[in-house]
């Protein structure tokens, strides 16, 4: 813990020194520490150049602490710099048109020496520029052909790529629910065997009943609503115990699962992969649960504590064993971590 405050508090004083490289490299190195310090998102929104970038890790720290204010004015901050940043293409068009604009004339000035000679091109130059400027804007659209060069050009807003984000103190860092936690300040955490950083995900949309009703065994699910026809999705069926990896409409992998006990049932929604672990330690005693489990592979954190992981500890799977979570055999737990990544649909249903 201490660690990890002393990065976010370097951080902040390399970001009030306008060392925001330093400072990025100091907050990556927290997040890796405690992917769920939401300060320490917010503070890497700021000195990150990408403005789409600012804006997933603001979402992020934002799923972690919906009440922290400074989350609303750090959003607003964000969206704010990624409509300035838009710039149109006619607008790219005319730069590159201003850029140009002597070469019309100089072809012009060049076929008019060679088809009248120097004398005679210098007259006829000066007679078409009288006329054009003597016209009204109404004359110059009915006569364009008669034109020299046009120039438009579309003027661009300036971008400001600094951020003075306020830090709240005033609020508690409220956590969400996740495995390996304890409300005590000062108690050890989880031990991450791989820390990778986490990419930001859509937040998740959790409900109590099935998005909809359950397909027969055997028959593929329909293609949940937002995902794309070539997208990859995970469809997990509670009531046959069963699970689909799809590819659009098309089922590539099935394997039987273990959800949880009736106890304790897992969570039904559409959701997406935000956390990843190629192997992770596993502590239930600090959720209340009489299980320590080392080394479980390929875990893919949908919503909060529920993940699809192996495991390696029982081989009943096609029955409710777990407390929550959704586990399969290891090698078909590899396939899929391999095969999926951050944002993948996880589809949960009865």
């Amino acid at each position: 813990m201490a660690n990890r405050q002393s990065l976010t508090q370097q951080a902040r004083y390399a970001i009030q020194n306008g060392h925001r490289s330093q400072a990025r490299t100091l907050l990556q190195q927290a997040i890796q520490q405690d992917p769920n310090d939401y300060q320490a998102w917010l503070l890497l929104a700021g000195v990150t150049n990408s403005p789409e970038q600012s804006l997933q890790y603001i979402e992020r720290a934002e799923m972690l602490n919906p009440y922290d204010p400074a989350i609303a004015k750090a959003r607003r901050w964000a969206e704010n710099r990624l409509e300035k940043t838009s710039t149109p293409q006619n607008a790219i068009a005319a730069k590159a048109d201003k850029r140009s604009w002597w070469k019309p004339i100089v072809w012009v000035m060049v076929a008019l020496i060679l088809m009248f000679g120097v004398g005679t091109a210098v007259i006829l130059i000066t007679t078409s520029f009288t006329s054009q400027t003597t016209q009204s804007p109404r004359q110059l659209a009915d006569n364009r052909p008669t034109a020299i060069f046009e120039l438009t050009a579309t003027p661009t807003a300036p971008v400001d790529h600094t951020l003075a984000l306020p830090i709240s103190t005033a609020q508690p860092h409220i956590q969400a629910k996740q495995i390996a936690v304890n409300d005590l300040e000062d108690a050890p955490r989880a031990e991450w065997t791989i820390t990778p950083t986490p990419t930001n995900t859509p937040t998740p949309t959790p409900t109590l009943v099935p998005t909809y009703q359950s397909p027969q065994v055997g028959k593929p699910a329909n293609r949940p609503f937002g995902v794309n026809s070539d997208e990859k999705w995970i469809d997990v069926d509670l009531t046959h115990q069963l699970l689909n990896a799809y590819e659009g409409n098309d089922i590539v992998y099935t394997t039987k699962i273990s959800s949880g006990t009736d106890e304790n049932p897992t969570v039904t929604g559409m959701f997406r992969v935000w956390l990843r672990f190629e192997s992770q330690t596993m502590d239930g005693a600090r959720l209340g649960y009489d299980y320590y489990l080392e080394n479980v592979p390929y875990v893919m954190y949908f919503f909060e504590d529920y993940a699809l992981h192996g495991a390696y500890w029982h081989n009943n799977f096609g029955y409710q064993m777990s407390h929550g979570c959704v586990n399969l055999s290891p090698s078909d737990a590899g396939w899929l971590y391999n095969w999926s990544g951050y944002g993948t649909v996880v589809n949960v249903h009865h």
